[in-house]
């Protein structure tokens, strides 16, 4: 019997509604969550904005409860969502490095994986949903550091993160299966409820790439997105320095 988290109505089109379920994800479902992987991808209009995890990392590093957790969303399709995350300990791999967090700190970091979701079914906020049920979840397994990497030119991906309390603290090229991709590296750690206040603003547009890492390399953080027309490559980052 599956582990429920929570349960719902999905807007499809204008006249049909679907009732759906939230649950947690084991390697039963390792089957459907590359199908709907690779269903998202072929829809990509920009494919520097999003990196396949592979089934060999999605079955022993997130769907090994030691290792980390899957969220599932399904309706009339059968699983039509998904948010991943792990758990990378003190591994070289945890990014919890790059920002120079202490040692002692280091097992207490999650990464944000994929989130996906079927093209029929966007528009129903379940980034921000399942974003919120995976907060709670791994803070009461003992996890605050939240971490993750978005490309420069995914604005629903990168404002779904950053509404949710996750900032901009580096920008550079990743290797690995990212093969050079650009990508913010952001933080948020859950531990912190209050509301962070910034001074000297900058704005900057989003594909001026040096001048964010010239503005980050002074310390300052990236904390809203704005855009004056609706263009999902096209928007403005503000930047300050944290008090």
């Amino acid at each position: 019997m599956r582990e429920s988290i929570d349960r719902g109505t999905l807007r499809r089109t204008i006249i049909l509604d679907e009732e759906y379920e939230m649950v947690i994800l084991d390697k039963t479902n390792i089957d459907e969550l590359i199908d709907l992987q690779n269903e998202v991808a072929r829809h990509l209009k920009n494919p520097e904005t999003f990196v396949m995890d592979s089934r060999e990392f999605i079955f022993n590093e997130v769907l090994d409860k030691d290792k980390g957790r899957a969220i599932g969303v399904f309706a009339g399709k059968g699983l039509i969502a998904f948010r991943t995350v792990s758990f990378p300990g003190k591994s070289q791999f945890n990014m919890g490095r790059e920002l120079e967090l202490p040692e002692d700190e280091l097992d207490h970091v999650v990464h944000l994986e994929a989130t996906v979701v079927h093209p029929e079914y966007r528009g129903n906020k379940l980034q921000a949903k399942m974003m919120k049920h995976t907060f709670d979840m791994v803070f009461k397994l003992g996890y605050y550091h939240i971490l993750c990497t978005v490309s420069p030119f995914n604005y629903p991906s990168l404002k779904n993160v950053m509404d949710a309390g996750l900032v901009i603290k580096a920008l550079g090229q990743r290797e690995g299966p990212y093969e050079g991709k650009w990508r913010f590296l952001l933080h948020r750690d859950l531990r912190f409820i209050g509301t962070k206040r910034y001074r000297r603003s900058i704005e900057v547009e989003n594909e001026k790439l040096d001048k964010q890492i010239e503005i980050l390399n002074r310390g300052y953080q990236g904390f809203l997105l704005s855009r004056n027309r609706y263009m999902d490559d096209e928007f403005m980052i503000h930047y300050g320095m944290p008090y």
